[in-house]
């Protein structure tokens, strides 16, 4: 991917894609410089190690779900024998290849770096002037478990365009094919994402803490929509699969404090959902319309798929 060199051809392509495809300048411009750190990762010596997981897995690898996240998450594999100082060389060196086009920024509470762990923040040259979203948060970890995972297809909005369009030159002369690189399988995902939500509902002030993964519930509702998710919802194993990654993460994470001696009864989001929701269903609808590049589920049919999923796991 080398389009972004040609300054004036990449600021007319991305104008053009944006009008074809009726989706916001500023999301199909973070959309190409999130598919061009994944196309590194593909091309990277540690391709193998790595899987792509997280929400923008779930646009970028499987097109469930439309809306857009600053975040880059990838999870390191085959972990168990490897030394401490083996995975921080790793993770080092793989943030390095990956962001070698983009400017990191450090920032408090966004910047962690640790020997099994890294979150850091990067700007990439935006062709809008003074754009506040010209920033990526890239993060990648060993602890996350990230299994299964498969090979998936990547391609930016721009190929999506260039192709419809019937611009095949263009996407040969500025190498802009889809690649592939590994994902985690989107049950996995609806499982973490399930976790995470009982986790931080069992903070002692579980509306702000549960408020900071609403995006969450707009993922869950499309990927309960999904056959093979479905599948794995109505399956006689779902719930101890649930369980399962819940005592790896009571292992792994301590926060939010005294979580992990609680019970999933004790979830606000089991127990009481409706009173909960109640503070939760404003910043759904102006957080996930700020995000969503096409209108978003309607709150209420947002909880009923969660009330639907929670009542697989008690």
């Amino acid at each position: 991917m080398n389009l972004h060199y040609n300054t004036q051809l990449f600021s007319q392509t991305l104008r053009a894609a944006s009008q074809h495809l009726k989706i916001n300048l500023r999301f199909v411009e973070k959309d190409y410089w999130i598919t061009l750190i994944l196309k590194k990762l593909s091309d990277s010596r540690f391709c193998d190690e790595a899987v792509f997981k997280g929400g923008t897995s779930l646009s970028k690898g499987y097109r469930l779900i439309n809306r857009f996240s600053e975040d880059v998450d990838l999870a390191i594999v085959n972990t168990t024998h490897k030394t401490r100082n083996e995975i921080k060389t790793i993770i080092r060196h793989l943030e390095k290849d990956i962001t070698e086009e983009l400017t990191e920024i450090q920032e408090e509470g966004i910047t962690s770096k640790g020997s099994r762990y890294r979150k850091s923040l990067f700007q990439y040259p935006s062709i809008q002037r003074n754009d506040p979203n010209n920033r990526l948060i890239v993060e990648i970890n060993s602890f996350a478990n990230p299994l299964p995972y498969q090979k998936r297809l990547i391609q930016s909005m721009v190929f999506d365009f260039l192709d419809q369009t019937n611009n095949r030159s263009f996407i040969e002369a500025y190498q802009l094919h889809p690649f592939e690189i590994n994902i985690l399988n989107k049950e996995q995902t609806l499982l973490e994402k399930l976790v995470s939500l009982i986790r931080f509902s069992l903070d002692q002030d579980p509306v702000p803490s549960v408020s900071s993964k609403i995006r969450h519930f707009y993922d869950l509702f499309f990927l309960a929509k999904d056959d093979d998710c479905m599948q794995c919802i109505q399956s006689d194993t779902f719930k101890q699969q649930f369980l399962t990654l819940l005592e790896h993460d009571r292992r792994i994470f301590d926060q939010p404090t005294g979580w992990t001696n609680r019970s999933i009864a004790e979830s606000p989001l089991i127990r009481n959902f409706d009173s909960i929701w109640s503070k939760l269903k404003e910043q759904y609808q102006s957080e996930l319309s700020a995000l969503a590049y096409r209108p978003i589920p309607d709150e209420k049919e947002v909880a009923q798929t969660f009330i639907r999923l929670s009542q697989r796991i008690v």
